[in-house]
């Protein structure tokens, strides 16, 4: 996994000991796969990471596609459409994905697995233009580290364009924000799901876990998460987002009806304050029109993919009625960038 070598890096297999079993959600009747061969030998993988949706009103087993590998010396065999259609036969309601490339679209597709278009879109509202625009175009040119040696030329270039933009770029100080913990969200989940047909089903030790596994994946940045209220201390929502080399990353902002704008007011203030020069998430229905108004830029993501047997399901799954956001799938996780030495 990762390296091209039969020996792991040395903290990795603990990684997947505590994601693939430790999870409190973890299903015996939904397990992840390996492929033997006709000698015994193990040469392929694919991870499987349950979770629970409340779905009109019933509590439905999901899962996401976690890792599939297979050995190198395995490639010209089926290994790996035999893992993944076996993962998408099993006992769960549904089955989606959030990184999904081009290669295993076409194997979802193949497979009767439908792209959530919904969920495929991006949206960036920039804080910073000056260092945001020369970090990205330096990325795009391979020289991170000249990004970050000649962030301090951009400081006065983005101070007159906030002097110039005034309230187009700073973010308003509209509401509160308190520390979140899962007991926080579990408290205030009706207020935010009134109105949905689908939303994640949490309980309070699959929460502690995610924000402890989350939180734990250095390579992201930052964990930050917050509670918001209003000015007379009723809760608006909340949002979660790492903050690396200067970028928000949103994973989960919730609001009630009529509140998302203060929510993204909320997040955009707290990003700003801490120094990110832009803030980009996944755009869920629910945030659209608040994010428009704005002046977000939206772009493609894609990845986004579904599947499942029943129709019903499927189509609230692929609705503006559902909420099922990058907290909830494999997109925090980090076996693909923590170092594991």
């Amino acid at each position: 996994m990762r390296s091209g070598r039969r020996t792991p890096a040395p903290r990795l297999a603990d990684y997947f000991e505590r994601t693939f079993f430790d999870c409190p959600w973890a299903d015996a009747e939904i397990p992840s796969l390996v492929y033997e061969d006709e000698s015994g030998r193990i040469v392929g993988f694919l991870g499987s990471h349950v979770r629970r949706l409340r779905l009109d009103g019933r509590v439905i087993r999901l899962v996401c596609g976690g890792q599939l590998v297979v050995d190198p010396q395995a490639r010209g065999t089926a290994v790996g459409a035999i893992l993944f259609r076996t993962h998408l036969r099993g006992p769960q309601a549904a089955t989606f994905t959030d990184g999904a490339n081009e290669t295993v679209r076409r194997m979802w597709e193949v497979c009767g697995g439908e792209t959530a278009h919904l969920k495929t879109m991006a949206w960036t509202r920039v804080l910073r233009p000056a260092r945001f625009g020369a970090d990205y175009a330096l990325r795009r040119l391979g020289r991170p580290a000249a990004a970050r040696r000649l962030r301090p030329l951009w400081r006065p270039l983005d101070a007159l364009a906030l002097r110039l933009a005034g309230r187009r770029l700073r973010p308003p100080e509209r509401a509160s924000a308190e520390g979140l913990d899962a007991r926080t969200v579990i408290d205030h989940m009706p207020l935010v799901t009134e109105f949905l047909r689908g939303y994640p089903d949490y309980d309070e030790p699959f929460l502690d876990w995610l924000f402890r596994e989350m939180a734990a994946v250095k390579s992201r940045g930052t964990l930050m998460r917050s509670l918001v209220r209003d000015s007379r201390g009723q809760a608006l929502g909340w949002y979660v987002y790492y903050l690396e080399s200067g970028i928000a990353h949103a994973f989960q902002v919730a609001a009630r009806r009529g509140a998302a704008g203060d929510v993204l007011d909320a997040l955009f203030h707290h990003a700003f304050v801490n120094g990110a020069a832009a803030v980009q998430g996944r755009l869920e229905p629910q945030l659209a029109d608040a994010l428009a108004a704005r002046r977000c830029l939206f772009g493609w993501s894609g990845g986004a993919l579904i599947h499942s047997g029943n129709p019903a399901h499927l189509g609230v799954l692929l609705s503006s009625q559902c909420w099922l956001g990058l907290m909830d799938g494999e997109s925090w996780m980090g076996h693909h960038r923590e170092s594991f030495s």
